[in-house]
């Protein structure tokens, strides 16, 4: 009986080195997954600040655009730099503190530990992109005299040969900190391309983008009137017919045509 006892007391005593490391591996596991799971979480919390940023600087940007595309004989030409009249730059470089500091959200912060802050200002390059469409085309009238015999409108076209269209592309750059992400943040930030190299300014053509490897770069290109999708209201199809609107309060098409069908600028993408 009593050496049965001996024999029991030494079987329960202690644990095994085996066991020790067995919990240890255990452990390990579990800290390590734990580990993962918050490196996971923190790049994903990283790229939607990231988008976030892009989001508010395009906003600034539209801002900024709206407050300089427009024409105007102020011989001061404090704002206008955009009109096509002053010749700006193509691309128009923007500075963010002294070009868009009262355009930008108050939110906004450039900080990100995903991109090189060295990089542009503060890690962004932001510039506007200049298209331009020139060549003949069909100014179509049509006018109307009330309490004459006159019945329906009359209507008619002048060719006009000097016509040209003004349209700007906002864009923005910037360059990550490791490259082996680019391509995966550019489906989580809704970057439209990925870049090997960009030199700056230059207007990038994102036909021509990388789709494999380790890019450095991405690049974001919207126009003005459409800043941000998310902010955008589930109206913005009506957005068209509510700028004929104010075109034809704003414009005076038929006095162009009649005086000078060749010389006058129709510059209608500035919101009339």
């Amino acid at each position: 009986m009593v050496k049965d006892l001996d024999v029991m007391i030494k079987n329960s005593y202690g644990i095994t080195l085996l066991e020790v490391m067995l919990v240890l591996a255990i452990a390990s596991t579990i800290v390590l997954s734990g580990i993962r799971q918050y490196t996971f979480y923190q790049r994903d919390r990283n790229a939607f600040v990231l988008k976030y940023n892009i989001d508010i600087l395009f906003q600034g940007m539209r801002n900024y655009y709206y407050a300089n595309c427009a024409e105007s004989t102020d011989t001061n030409m404090a704002l206008h730099k955009l009109a096509p009249s002053r010749n700006p730059s193509n691309p128009f470089a923007v500075t963010i503190q002294t070009m868009l500091g009262n355009y930008l959200d108050t939110t906004w912060h450039p900080f990100n530990p995903l991109i090189d802050s060295s990089f542009g200002d503060s890690g962004y390059d932001v510039q506007f992109n200049q298209i331009s469409w020139s060549g003949a085309r069909n100014e179509n009238f049509c006018y109307y005299y009330p309490g004459t015999s006159q019945t329906n409108p009359t209507c008619g076209a002048l060719v006009n040969s000097n016509a040209i269209v003004y349209s700007w592309i906002a864009q923005i750059v910037v360059k990550i900190q490791d490259p082996n992400m680019t391509l995966a943040l550019k489906g989580m930030t809704g970057a439209n391309c990925a870049l090997t190299d960009y030199t700056s300014p230059t207007i990038v053509d994102c036909s021509t983008g990388a789709t494999s490897g380790a890019p450095s770069y991405l690049v974001w290109q919207r126009l003005p009137s459409f800043a941000s999708p998310d902010t955008s209201s589930g109206l913005w199809r009506a957005a068209p017919t509510v700028k004929a609107f104010k075109l034809q309060y704003t414009n005076d098409t038929y006095w162009e045509l009649v005086n000078a069908p060749n010389g006058v600028q129709g510059y209608y993408l500035c919101g009339g």
